[in-house]
């Protein structure tokens, strides 16, 4: 990963983490969880010390062994009722559909690239991730690259979702994997470590945890949101390349 200076760098692919990242569904899953936190007698508190960006079907197992999560039925019944009982307070985070949509355009001439740069590798279950690309992010519309926790063994801060992910992306764009350049964009320390794993540039988002987790976590940036995040250019022969205005410091 090289960092020029003023905290500019460039990528050939975005790989961006979905909850708490582009959309900030924190308090609504808090909220979920906290039900079952109640009816099964665990501390939620303890629970969200790892929960943020784990694959709920390892966090049922680990927290609520006793709970039938046959073929993920829990999970789903879990993720519904977030959408049923709790979407309103889901929001985007700040900065997050503008960055998305200006990926999809040529920085100089503003017209649509040949095909997209950037995929979203999530714990969730397609259920849920998809459901937002229809609802609040329904301007954006679906990536063809989209990571789910059916489409891996191992979750974060495992690097299988992201190389996924990367290995998919340049093959669809005619990159060479060897040396392709990747940016991971994450809310939780075990994706910024997933992140780091793979060798990509990371952008850790303080929605679910103070900067000085993600820093931990080895987050190369760190930001409030993407609002600071600057897109400086993006074409198909030079690639993409980022400013972090004002990122936060340890």
């Amino acid at each position: 990963m090289t960092v020029q200076k003023d905290n500019v760098f460039g990528v050939d692919v975005c790989l961006f983490d979905m909850d708490g990242t582009i959309v900030n569904t924190t308090e609504a899953a808090e909220a979920v969880w906290k039900r079952l936190c109640v009816q099964e007698n665990v501390d939620p508190e303890e629970l969200f010390k790892h929960s943020h960006g784990a694959k709920a079907g390892d966090i049922m197992a680990q927290y609520f062994p006793n709970v039938d999560n046959t073929d993920g039925k829990k999970v789903q019944a879990i993720e519904k009722e977030l959408v049923d009982d709790f979407e309103d307070i889901v929001k985007l985070v700040p900065g997050s559909k503008e960055l998305l949509l200006s990926l999809d355009k040529d920085s100089s001439t503003g017209a649509p690239l040949a095909g997209r740069k950037w995929a979203i590798v999530t714990s969730a279950t397609p259920y849920i991730a998809f459901h937002w690309f229809t609802s609040i992010l329904k301007e954006v519309g679906k990536p063809d690259v989209f990571i789910t926790a059916l489409d891996v063994k191992n979750g974060k801060p495992d690097p299988e979702g992201y190389s996924k992910a990367c290995d998919l992306l340049c093959n669809k764009c005619n990159f060479d994997r060897s040396t392709a350049r990747s940016v991971v964009f994450e809310d939780a320390p075990v994706g910024i470590k997933a992140g780091k794993a793979m060798g990509a540039v990371t952008v850790g988002i303080t929605t679910s945890y103070d900067k000085g987790v993600l820093f931990d976590a080895g987050a190369d940036f760190v930001v409030d949101d993407l609002t600071q995040v600057r897109l400086l250019r993006n074409n198909d022969q030079d690639g993409i390349v980022f400013e972090i205005v004002n990122p936060l410091v340890k």
